[in-house]
């Protein structure tokens, strides 16, 4: 993919420097915020602290007693062009399939996003499970997914009021996104599913540039799925 130059670098403190690119959820964008941190962890300069990716920004820290500020911004500017000069391809992406539950005892708000939208609870769930969603970032929580992109007919806003309870494995969208709670937690957005078999580390296998596909399965389907989950995760303690 050609690799857009379009990007500040700007000051985020006094050990660290923020290359933005265009301020906006995009799949494209998100692309090369990820192949822009890959090049910097390869190169691995001695200054390098961490890389941090997300939307459409990557923070870079480095050690103050190994470098400058204008040393760091210079080096990065290079790297933008050396990728704006060759063709880069994104790494293979990482595919994730879970199943979900969409019955509306799982669904906690299938009517407001049906009234939203002026979709049935069927048309919600086959339209949410016909894509294949891009992970664009890890954050909230450990394993909160950010995935896009919701389909324009799905879209609905966050809740006014935040649930102070959302059961983990939730399936919920908000705007163009949508995302599985990883743990119980609290949460504004529409909850409009539930993951079947989904475990505390089950979030922790997602990683920022892979996909993610749901499938609908029944109220039956579900609890099979759950009953066959719990009894792995039973073994797998005794093996411990």
């Amino acid at each position: 993919m050609a690799f857009n130059l379009q990007a500040s670098i700007e000051i985020a403190g006094v050990d660290a420097v923020m290359i933005v690119f265009d301020a906006k959820v995009d799949k494209q964008i998100n692309q090369q915020v990820h192949l822009l941190r890959e090049a910097i962890i390869q190169a691995q300069p001695v200054w390098l602290s961490d890389v941090v990716a997300a939307y459409h920004t990557l923070m870079v820290v480095y050690d103050i007693q190994r470098t400058t500020f204008e040393h760091v911004q210079h080096w990065l500017k290079a790297q933008l062009i050396e990728l704006q000069q060759r063709q880069v391809t994104p790494k293979v992406a990482g595919i994730h399939e879970y199943f979900v539950c969409y019955e509306p005892e799982f669904a906690l708000d299938i009517e407001r996003v049906c009234h939203c939208t002026g979709l049935s609870a069927e048309e919600v769930s086959q339209r949410h499970s016909a894509e294949t969603y891009h992970v664009y970032t890890i954050g909230f929580a450990p394993g909160f997914a950010y995935l896009g992109d919701v389909p324009n007919a799905l879209q609905v806003a966050r809740l006014d009021t935040p649930r102070t309870k959302v059961p983990a494995g939730s399936v919920a969208i908000a705007n163009q996104q949508t995302a599985i709670y990883p743990r119980t937690s609290p949460g504004g957005w529409n909850i409009i599913g539930r993951v079947a078999g989904w475990t505390d580390r089950s979030g922790l296998k997602l990683q920022a540039g892979d996909q993610v596909r749901f499938t609908s399965v029944s109220k039956q389907r579900f609890l099979e799925i759950e009953a066959n989950s719990q009894s792995n995760h039973i073994e797998e303690r005794h093996d411990d």
